[in-house]
């Protein structure tokens, strides 16, 4: 990769955190938001699913799906350090021949990347400037469900990310993160064919889930 968001967002997202995000992930299995989200998914109907989870990290919500059922994972992040923490559970619990990796920014890979029955993002759309090219592409990569967890759209979630973002400045860093309004995500989600069927909050994330229309007539 060689935009300076990106390249930015490598030194942050580096060996040193996914080696700790690991750590806590063996430890003390998936965060308070990854939980959310699976719970909101749900363990019916994902015999012989796919998954494409983009901004994976360190695979919870791949090796958590993968063991209620599912066929086959992908997973696209733009950090080789989380995309090589997430093969090394891979290994360990010997779902290599059921897990994928692409390393790069999913809007980049996206044209090479096939369709699935569940996609997810998970703290991935504030880390988008572009969010609506972020949400229609992605979304047009499921089939079936859309799942994602973003900052609450408050005047608190602004300021600490305004906040962060000077202190990247600061240090020379060129990520930059975004509070996207839950309006405008709703309303492209909607508009690419899916209805919302779980929305809730786990300080300060939103958790929401979106069903294709066809899949729930």
């Amino acid at each position: 990769m060689t935009c300076s968001h990106c390249c930015g967002a490598e030194k942050i997202f580096d060996s040193k955190e996914a080696s700790k995000k690991l750590r806590n992930y063996r430890r003390k299995g998936p965060r308070k938001t990854t939980r959310r989200l699976l719970m909101a998914i749900g363990n019916k109907n994902l015999q012989e699913k796919t998954l494409l989870d983009i901004g994976g990290g360190v695979g919870a919500i791949q090796h958590e799906l993968l063991a209620k059922g599912l066929r086959s994972t992908t997973d696209v992040d733009a950090s080789l350090s989380y995309i090589n923490a997430a093969k090394e559970i891979c290994i360990e619990k010997g779902m290599t021949d059921r897990m994928e990796f692409v390393y790069g920014d999913f809007l980049d890979v996206c044209p090479t990347v096939a369709s699935h029955d569940v996609v997810t993002l998970e703290k991935v759309v504030c880390c988008y400037p572009n969010v609506k090219d972020l949400i229609n592409s992605s979304a047009g990569r499921s089939e079936e469900i859309y799942g994602l967890v973003y900052p609450m759209d408050n005047w608190l979630s602004r300021f600490t990310n305004a906040v962060g973002n000077i202190y990247l400045r600061i240090t020379k860093n060129s990520f930059r993160s975004y509070v996207h309004p839950e309006s405008i995500i709703n309303s492209l989600i909607v508009n690419n064919g899916f209805e919302r069927v779980h929305y809730s909050s786990v300080f300060p994330w939103r958790v929401a889930v979106y069903r294709r229309v066809s899949a729930i007539r």
